[in-house]
C-alpha cells in the first residue's frame, strides 16, 4: 500500500516541478532581456512587461521595420483606435522611450499614472489652447526626446470621421523635429477606457518614412498648420491595410 501511495505523490510532483522550472526559465529570460535594454531598470522592466502583454493578449505584430531614429528629437504621429494604442506603439518601437501627449483627465487615473510618469507623458487640455503644455512639449523635443501624438486627439467611433488636431504639425514646424507616421490597425472599438485595455485585439502597427514638411517650415499660421496636418494624415492613411500598407 505504501509504494502506490509514494508513486501517486511523486507522479503528482512532476507537473508541479515542470511548471516551476518553466516559470524560473521565463523569469531568467525576462531578467536577461531587461538587463540588455539600454534604459534605466524601471523603464526597461516596463518595456519588457508591455511587450509580453501586447504579444500575448493583444496578439500584436509590427509590420515592416521601425523607422523611428534611435536618438534625437522625433514626433510619432499616429491614428487613434483604442486606449491600448500607446502600449502598442511602445511595443513596436523598443529602441526609444516615447512620451505621449495625453488628455489631462487621464494623467491621474490610478492604473495609468505609473505609465504616464515612467515614459514622460505630457498632459494637455482638450480645448487646444494649452500654451503651457505646448511649451513643455517643445522643450521635451529640444532635449532630444521622442513624443507621440494622436492626430484625432480622441478615439473616434466606428465610421466616424473625427476632426484632425494641429498639435503634431505645430510641434514639428516650431521644433524642426522630424515626423514619423504610424498606423495602428486590428484593434476593437470599446466604449470606455478600461474596456479598451481589456479587449483582445489582433493589433498591427506600421511605421512609415519621415514626412517632408520643409516647404512649410519657417512660420505658423492656420494655412501652414492645416496643410502640414493634412499631409501628415495622408502619410498615416497610406500605411493602412488596403492602402498600400500591407496586410
Amino acid at each position: 500500500m505504501l509504494r502506490p501511495a509514494v508513486m501517486l505523490v511523486t507522479d503528482g510532483l512532476w507537473p508541479a516541478l515542470a511548471g516551476l522550472v518553466l516559470l524560473l526559465a521565463l523569469a531568467g529570460l525576462m531578467s536577461w532581456r531587461v538587463i540588455r535594454r539600454p534604459h534605466p531598470l524601471p523603464l526597461a522592466a516596463c518595456q519588457e512587461l508591455n511587450e509580453w502583454l501586447c504579444r500575448l493578449w493583444y496578439r500584436f505584430r509590427r509590420l515592416g521595420p521601425c523607422t523611428v531614429p534611435p536618438d534625437g528629437p522625433v514626433i510619432i504621429a499616429a491614428n487613434h483606435t483604442c486606449t491600448a494604442d500607446p502600449l502598442l506603439i511602445c511595443a513596436a518601437c523598443q529602441c526609444r522611450k516615447i512620451g505621449f501627449l495625453i488628455a489631462r483627465e487621464y494623467a491621474d487615473l490610478r492604473f495609468w499614472r505609473f505609465f504616464v510618469r515612467t515614459v514622460g507623458c505630457i498632459p494637455v487640455r482638450r480645448d487646444g489652447g494649452d500654451v503651457a503644455a505646448a511649451k513643455q512639449a517643445i522643450r521635451h523635443l529640444k532635449q532630444g526626446n521622442a513624443l507621440a501624438v494622436f492626430l484625432e486627439g480622441r478615439i473616434p467611433t466606428p465610421g466616424e470621421q473625427a476632426g484632425l488636431k494641429h498639435g503634431a504639425a505645430m510641434l514639428a514646424l516650431r521644433s524642426g523635429a522630424p515626423v514619423i507616421p504610424c498606423h495602428v490597425s486590428g484593434t476593437l472599438y470599446r466604449d470606455g477606457i478600461l474596456a479598451g485595455f481589456l479587449a483582445r485585439h489582433r493589433a498591427r502597427v506600421r511605421f512609415g518614412p519621415p514626412v517632408d514638411l520643409t516647404d512649410l517650415a519657417g512660420g505658423g499660421g492656420r494655412k501652414r498648420l492645416s496643410a502640414a496636418t493634412q499631409r501628415i494624415y495622408e502619410h498615416i492613411r497610406a500605411l493602412a491595410p488596403g492602402h498600400g500598407g500591407g496586410a
